[in-house]
């Protein structure tokens, strides 16, 4: 499987998250909603509890973004042609980008439990996408390369927006591959 390249402009980075979105939106065409509860095995996530995942893994940057912004709200400049990715988020793009390379445990606020169907999982996750497209189009005339936030996964991290917005994409496309490994399992039993 080809990697994905890195997003270099606004534009780059919302079509990727369109693609993932076109991505999971597909998976529900494919695949019958029980099948999105069931674990293949049963130390591993069912295809719901990806998405979930990927929710409540969303969720802590939209203040960040916003509290970004809102601090740099001054300093708007013409927008950049091209953003660059800081160490940190070309180490996490690099290590998290879809197939997987190295398996990391996941925190438990970021657990997912208590998942419901994935015809409530899925819009809230494309609700998600569009909000994260929302904030890449609000981030315009800003040099969200040069602005650093914290990570929440990770406090003794710190990366720019734009490494965060990335981030976020590499994640989603390796729990969405993992979701539609998931879902093949579990329907070839």
């Amino acid at each position: 499987m080809a990697r994905i390249r890195t997003a270099r402009t606004a534009g780059d980075l919302q079509t990727q998250f369109r693609e993932i979105s076109a991505r999971a939106s597909a998976l529900r065409d494919r695949f019958d909603a029980p099948l999105f509860g069931v674990r293949p095995q049963a130390d591993s996530w069912s295809a719901a509890e990806c998405l979930l995942h990927l929710n409540m893994s969303a969720d802590p940057y939209f203040p960040m973004w916003r509290d970004a912004m809102a601090r740099n709200a001054g300093a708007r400049q013409p927008p950049q042609e091209k953003y660059r990715l800081d160490f940190w988020g070309w180490v996490l793009v690099w290590t998290l980008e879809q197939p997987p390379r190295f398996r990391f445990p996941t925190q438990n606020p970021f657990e997912p439990v208590n998942v419901g169907p994935i015809d409530e999982v899925l819009p809230a996750f494309l609700e998600r996408q569009q909000r994260i497209r929302q904030a890449i189009e609000e981030s315009r005339g800003v040099a969200v390369d040069a602005i650093k936030i914290t990570s929440r996964f990770a406090r003794q991290v710190r990366y720019s927006v734009w490494s965060s917005f990335c981030v976020i994409a590499a994640h989603e496309r390796r729990h969405l591959w993992q979701a539609e490994r998931a879902l093949e399992r579990v329907r070839a039993r």
